[in-house]
């Protein structure tokens, strides 16, 4: 069977497209997140840190922006308030159709954990108003745990590098830290930089 590239959904000429509900149309687990999940470096990093997070807190509002397969509820949050969201239109159960991009009152002030991995480079121009939309989406001291591979040649990089978003991000958040690890994922089998950051509203 003849590989398809996810990202020919995504971009077109040098713009976003964006037709998420087509690729997935089309191709089942386009990201293999499946495969990707138990053996991803940076997965088992904020597996770790979820660990952590958690301690203290006993029922958690959870965001998970971009939830895909939902792969972050089924391993880590069963048991407490989670809202998956995507922004392709397939009928999913426990997906909920959402862009981030655009503002949804319902979700001001709810949640102690932001999740947006992998996926934010897809909105790299519209970055500021999506910032302000997670910061006002968490509640005081909430987290936003960001993980994004961006390569040098990417398209997403004529709006956001990992260091213009750190710096957005530095104007409205308080850096927990940020680590930088190296993964091999099954599709491609090449080696490359996954960026993991964590901030803290407040």
């Amino acid at each position: 069977m003849k590989k398809v590239n996810p990202n020919k959904y995504l971009i077109s000429k040098g713009k976003f497209i964006r037709n998420f509900t087509k690729m997935y149309q089309d191709i089942k687990d386009p990201w293999h997140q499946k495969k990707n999940f138990s053996n991803d470096i940076s997965i088992v990093l904020i597996t770790e840190l979820i660990k952590k997070l958690k301690k203290k807190r006993k029922k958690l509002n959870v965001l998970d922006v971009g939830a895909g397969e939902n792969f972050l509820k089924k391993n880590f949050f069963l048991n407490h308030n989670y809202i998956g969201t995507d922004i392709h239109a397939q009928k999913k159960k426990d997906i909920l159709y959402d862009d981030i991009r655009i503002h949804n009152r319902n979700f001001v002030g709810k949640f102690d954990f932001i999740f947006i991995l992998k996926t934010i480079y897809y909105v790299g121009d519209e970055i500021d108003v999506v910032i302000n939309n997670i910061f006002s989406y968490l509640k005081k001291s909430g987290v936003l745990i960001i993980s994004y591979n961006l390569k040098k040649n990417s398209y997403s990089n004529k709006f956001l590098t990992d260091i213009k978003l750190r710096l957005k991000l530095l104007k409205k958040f308080s850096e927990l830290f940020t680590v930088e690890v190296n993964r091999i994922p099954y599709e491609t089998k090449k080696k490359e930089k996954i960026t993991i950051l964590i901030f803290r509203k407040g």
